[in-house]
């Protein structure tokens, strides 16, 4: 059985750079992008639009 991966961490231009389930590993990606426009999005199954987790504004 597939599980949906819980965390992505995406560029503006909708590019992903991590897909999976580990919160800190979601979050280093995000750290190591940020002066590119990353967005980190907690895509839990209970979610049901994929929401931000953290974005720089």
């Amino acid at each position: 059985m597939n599980k949906k991966p819980r965390y992505a961490v995406m560029l503006d231009g909708d590019k992903t750079v991590y897909s999976g389930n580990s919160r800190f590993v979601a979050w280093t990606f995000w750290l190591m992008n940020r002066h590119r426009r990353a967005i980190a999005y907690d895509c839990g199954v209970w979610v049901v639009e994929p929401a931000y987790w953290i974005r720089v504004v």
